[in-house]
């Protein structure tokens, strides 16, 4: 009831400014602040942003999510998706059987002994063949999730440039950069949403 009271009236007011009510928000349960479109009509919003976000804010988030949503660019971020699926399966495929030759490796090493550099011998052989078979649809697979990065990049634009078109651009650059705080903290500065805030700061003159 808490997650319906504060959600019901900014996504009445996101889908009315946009033009459109025939889409459908659900909530998921985690504690990362975070939203996304996951199929079709459907919007979805962690609980943890339904408590936590400001209503402005949160307004604007769900207006760039339904802008994922609309047209064309939940094709986009529908194939994108897909398409990053075989990448990364073959980069695991390819990545495990060299992992296991370099712990091979170690253990010869530690054991002194002939056997453990011939059985590295071994596994490097097994997977020097399973690289020969993968590598070709693992470029492929990787070229493909480039291509899907730069789709992402575009779709990402335009969802927020929908935000920024109905009045909510300002708020959704404070939950962008609020994000960017958060995230800094933990790891690495996050430089695709680093570059969403410059977009939207572009785009707000």
């Amino acid at each position: 009831m808490e997650e319906r009271g504060r959600l019901e009236q900014p996504w009445r007011d996101v889908q009315r400014r946009a033009g459109g009510d025939a889409y459908v928000l659900v909530v998921t349960e985690s504690d990362t602040l975070n939203a996304c479109t996951p199929f079709g009509r459907t919007v979805a919003v962690t609980s943890h942003a339904a408590r936590s976000l400001p209503p402005g804010r949160l307004e604007a988030v769900l207006a760039h999510e339904l802008g994922h949503a609309v047209g064309l660019r939940a094709g986009a971020a529908f194939v994108r998706a897909q398409v990053t699926v075989p990448s990364r399966a073959l980069t695991w495929v390819l990545r495990t059987p060299w992992s296991l030759v370099v712990s091979m490796w170690k253990r010869a090493v530690e054991w002194h002994r002939p056997i453990g550099f011939i059985l590295a011998f071994f596994v490097a052989i097994a997977a020097t063949a399973i690289t020969i078979v993968v590598v070709l649809p693992a470029g492929a697979a990787y070229a493909a999730a480039s291509a899907g990065r730069l789709v992402g990049g575009w779709s990402e634009a335009r969802a927020d440039a929908a935000a920024v078109r109905i009045g909510l651009g300002a708020d959704l650059l404070a939950a962008v950069e609020h994000r960017i705080e958060a995230a800094g903290r933990e790891e690495p500065m996050p430089m695709p949403l680093v570059r969403r805030a410059q977009g939207l700061r572009r785009r707000l003159g």
